[in-house]
């Protein structure tokens, strides 16, 4: 007989376990899925807020997320990230969430300006992009399908925890989701070691069939099941500290996370609409707390207490154990470079509602969904290495990181480019090819040659024709409103 799960319980006091709790409970409807949270209050280290990936709108969409109500509540666009100082002191590039140029012949455009460099021009991703040019004026609108141009991009946003996290709970509230608020004092197991209840500290008993943990770093639940096999990235990422905290806005915002490289990692800087955050990614090998929080000072005049935020960056190789699945940062913990942090959680949730048990006391759904899990967090962390390794920035702290032989995936991707140009994507990867791309020009890694057949068709592209797809791209952009327009709530 089939003991059907209709009682599911996730534990956390963050963004992470409402987007978890309401994606299943509106997916699950249907079977009349009994969805709790056990509200255990916000983490006192956590930063004071998220940049996002375009991903973030989809999770919006299905869980009846408004962008009205995010810009009430301070929330800006973000049409991407310019990364200064990753190639030496004046150095700057852009990675925006959209295309470069237009296809030539159903070839993408970058391999354009692959040839370019190699032949000694100077052409920027930047100047064939409207997102890009959209950024760099401070000017925002949201892509229209109708032409190549106007849908080549798309975008994420930056916004605060707390006000996000509060206004998912009332949507949750409102779906029927159920909230016990408390402190938790003991996870209580059946003989055959799955979670059978949770103790609270106020003397409620909280039963369940399945359990999400979304308590972040501590990883409570998962831990208190299995403390697991972890596979630790710091031989790669050795950033193991953020300060982070909110500081004054800026006149005129631009759609757009900033980066900047420092000695011992990377500062970081998001707009909101009447406020900014700002945080420090570092190693404390290289450099001190003190002294990590001075230069995060000198970046913008801080108004809130900064927050120190312990990173060891890595991730469990088994997220579902028992009837227990760590999502997000309970599983995976990565330094927020790539915009991931919400986005982990989210692939978590999904890939999730596809494996969703029939039975509560079957296991093969948790091998699939380990498997795909690992590769999700491979790739973005693979993406995230490939700036430390790709870049031309000296000091101990950057040589360091480019010392340490990177993951066999990312080594064969990198040789792969090196040797022709060409980009592949495997199993799972967040980013796409374009991506890709975004980052290895802006990084000046280029490749030794390109393919042949890829030479001849680029290679009919003359610079006039090129120019004037710039000044098409320019005219759009500039017929955008400016950022801070946009940021009404009904703008």
């Amino acid at each position: 007989m089939t003991a059907q799960v209709r009682r599911l319980v996730a534990v956390g006091g963050g963004s992470a376990v409402w987007i978890a709790a309401l994606g299943l409970q509106r997916a699950f409807r249907h079977r009349q899925l009994e969805v709790t949270v056990v509200d255990t209050g916000p983490s006192r280290d956590a930063p004071p807020g998220h940049w996002t990936l375009p991903s973030q709108r989809g999770i919006h969409a299905m869980l009846g997320v408004r962008e009205a109500d995010l810009l009430r509540m301070g929330a800006s666009f973000r049409l991407g990230t310019e990364h200064r100082g990753w190639n030496g002191a004046e150095s700057r590039f852009l990675h925006v969430h959209g295309e470069i140029g237009t296809d030539i012949e159903k070839m993408p455009f970058y391999k354009y300006l692959q040839l370019a460099a190699l032949s000694g021009r100077e052409e920027k991703p930047e100047h064939y992009s409207v997102a890009a040019i959209a950024a760099g004026m401070a000017r925002f609108a949201r892509p229209k399908e109708g032409s190549a141009l106007t849908a080549s991009f798309t975008y994420g946003f930056h916004f605060e925890e707390r006000p996000y996290a509060a206004l998912l709970r009332e949507i949750a509230r409102v779906q029927g989701v159920r909230c016990i608020e408390g402190a938790l004092a003991q996870v209580n197991r059946a003989a055959d070691g799955n979670i059978e209840a949770l103790q609270l500290v106020s003397g409620d008993r909280v039963e369940g069939d399945l359990f999400l943990d979304c308590s972040g770093r501590d990883a409570v639940l998962v831990n208190a099941v299995d403390a697991g096999e972890r596979e630790d990235w710091t031989k790669w990422l050795p950033c193991d500290r953020q300060w982070s905290a909110i500081a004054a806005p800026q006149a005129t915002p631009p759609p757009l996370t900033r980066t900047l490289a420092g000695n011992a990692g990377w500062l970081w800087w998001a707009p909101l609409a009447q406020s900014s955050m700002v945080g420090h990614v570092f190693s404390s090998a290289h450099i001190s707390d003190d002294e990590a929080l001075s230069q995060l000072r000198k970046v913008a005049p801080l108004q809130s207490e900064p927050v120190l935020t312990r990173l060891s960056q890595g991730k469990r190789r088994q997220p579902w154990v028992r009837n227990c699945i760590a999502l997000g940062e309970s599983a995976t913990e990565l330094e927020p470079l790539a915009g991931a942090t919400l986005h982990l959680a989210q692939l978590g949730i999904g890939t999730l509602i596809e494996l969703f048990p029939l039975d509560a006391r079957s296991t093969v759904e948790s091998v699939e969904y380990n498997r795909i899990m690992g590769e999700h967090a491979d790739a973005l962390r693979d993406f995230t290495l490939a700036h430390y390794l790709v870049n031309a920035r000296s000091g101990a702290f950057w040589e360091a990181t480019r010392r340490e032989p990177a993951p066999a995936r990312l080594a064969e991707k990198l040789d792969l480019y090196r040797a022709n140009g060409r980009i592949v994507l495997l199993d799972n990867e967040s980013f796409e090819e374009v991506d890709w791309a975004w980052l290895l020009l802006g990084s000046g890694c280029l490749p030794a040659v390109l393919e042949a057949q890829i030479h001849r068709l680029v290679e009919k592209v003359t610079p006039a024709e090129a120019a004037a797809l710039h000044h098409r791209i320019v005219e759009l952009a500039k017929s955008m409103p400016p950022h801070s327009q946009a940021l009404r709530p009904h703008g």
